[in-house]
């Protein structure tokens, strides 16, 4: 089978089918609570007992290779998705179709290479545009077609490097980039980006919020990569959340909830959990669906309620016994706290927290976490080559790729290219990508800024803001105000 988990795993972990069968019982695993020992200590002995998903998805066809995939059609490698057909190698994308090698798409079509997009089509290499087709290298865009290097540019056709170029004029300055490698144009890009002024926070429709990447939001305090988020503070990668603090990657119909990761949809006063969806009033569970007035359980994938460490009570018994154990949480300062790095099923460099808060491994180690070492298979191939060997142009790419493993051109890493990828690469003319998808994905996350915000004067009118450009960044940075003078 498939499965997150690798080998050496010291957890029970069933397919996908066997997961969400009745043919066992979360409650089988349930135990006592023992007031002599930790909350924590006592978890982690039902979550080692306790059978876990291999991979989790919902409602998807041929779309095996994924983790946190739903209603989704031939994809692969999207993890944290939904609606999703004929993707390859996209995280946190929802409606999108034929896209490649990028995070965080909503409603896009033949994109590649690219971030924070909302509304685009047939471009690539795009950062923070919306509604930008047949274009590529854009940063801060939107609406623009048939345009190349523009940073920070509305409404536009037939640009490159926001200066205004005639069709054919502008067609032959394309001819001539296409003699360069993906690297050189690259570096091009992004120093001719720090010539342009940047907004303080990339926000849109959004009232009294701070933060990157806000969407319709209200009342979003520190927030990033949100759509409405109301009423809220730290919240990340949510969508529907009100009335919420400290959370992340939730969707839809979340309320009163507090310290939550990788959930999804209804859970109301919900706290202290992860992979949690539709269990309101529960508190400390992990990877539990539809388990409502709940504490400290895990592996529920049917209805189920008043149920502690995964042992059936009555609502009498669970009403008079959840306090106890809080009192006691908080006696071992356990009670208020999610749950510590060490209960973690993954490692550290196997989560999301090596993107947004990169360590080495030595760095890790020395805190006493986790680190898994990559160990890459791969299966019979004709031969293995270096990327450095592999043509820059698609049409000298033959057939035959589909049957050799390539060397990373910075880790050494050997990957493959599948069929469905060969396919999008000759259909949008974009060169086979010389570096293993973890590392494309690692460089993509390189070019995002920090999801934190530090205290700097608008370069401009020198009012006080702030912003996700460090103050020490060479970008000029510009309050809204100013910006929005500046590019209307």
């Amino acid at each position: 089978m498939i499965a997150a988990f690798n080998n050496d795993s010291p957890y029970t972990v069933y397919c996908h089918d066997c997961w969400w069968s009745n043919k066992w019982d979360p409650t089988e695993y349930g135990q006592e609570y023992d007031f002599s020992r930790t909350f924590f200590e006592q978890f982690q002995e039902l979550m080692h007992k306790t059978p876990k998903a291999g991979v989790f998805q919902l409602n998807n066809e041929n779309c095996k290779y994924n983790q946190l995939l739903a209603f989704s059609k031939n994809t692969y490698l999207s993890p944290g998705s939904y609606l999703m057909e004929n993707c390859i190698y996209v995280r946190k994308g929802q409606y999108c179709r034929d896209c490649i090698n990028s995070n965080a798409l909503n409603k896009c079509e033949l994109v590649a290479d690219s971030s924070n997009c909302d509304g685009c089509n047939t471009a690539h290499h795009l950062t923070n545009c919306r509604s930008c087709s047949f274009s590529s290298y854009l940063q801060d865009c939107s609406g623009l077609q048939n345009c190349c290097m523009c940073c920070g540019l509305k409404s536009k056709q037939y640009c490159f490097k926001n200066e205004q170029y005639s069709k054919d004029e502008y067609e032959d300055i394309v001819k001539d980039l296409e003699r360069k490698n993906t690297d050189e144009l690259l570096n091009e890009f992004l120093e001719f980006c720090i010539t342009i002024p940047k907004k303080a926070q990339i926000q849109l429709n959004s009232e009294n919020s701070s933060g990157d990447y806000l969407y319709n939001c209200h009342n979003a305090a520190e927030c990033f990569d949100c759509f409405e988020v109301e009423d809220s503070k730290y919240i990340f990668e949510c969508e529907g959340v009100k009335d919420s603090m400290d959370m992340s990657s939730h969707d839809k119909d979340v309320e009163l909830c507090y310290e939550m990761s990788s959930g999804g949809e209804k859970n109301y006063q919900t706290k202290f959990c992860l992979c949690s969806i539709a269990s309101p009033r529960s508190a400390y569970l992990y990877s539990c669906f539809y388990l409502s007035d709940s504490f400290g359980c895990d592996g529920f994938h049917e209805r189920g309620q008043y149920c502690i460490l995964n042992k059936q009570y009555s609502k009498e018994e669970y009403e008079e016994l959840v306090p106890k154990i809080i009192e006691h949480m908080k006696n071992t300062g356990e009670w208020g706290e999610f749950f510590p790095i060490t209960l973690s099923p993954f490692a550290y460099n196997e989560t999301i927290a090596q993107d947004n808060f990169p360590m080495t491994k030595q760095e890790v180690k020395a805190k006493g976490w986790r680190w898994l070492d990559e160990k890459d298979e791969i299966s019979q191939v004709d031969k293995i080559i270096p990327a450095e060997k592999l043509p820059d142009s698609i049409e000298d790419i033959p057939d035959d790729i589909l049957n050799w493993a390539i060397e990373c051109k910075s880790t050494k890493r050997p990957y493959r290219v599948i069929k469905q990828e060969l396919e999008f690469y000759r259909r949008m003319k974009l060169p086979v990508p010389k570096f293993h998808p973890d590392e494309r994905h690692r460089r993509r996350m390189e070019l995002r800024n920090p999801r934190k915000l530090w205290d700097r004067k608008c370069d401009k009118c020198g009012k006080e803001i702030q912003t996700t450009y460090s103050p020490d960044r060479p970008e000029v940075v510009y309050c809204e105000e100013c910006y929005l003078k500046e590019v209307y």
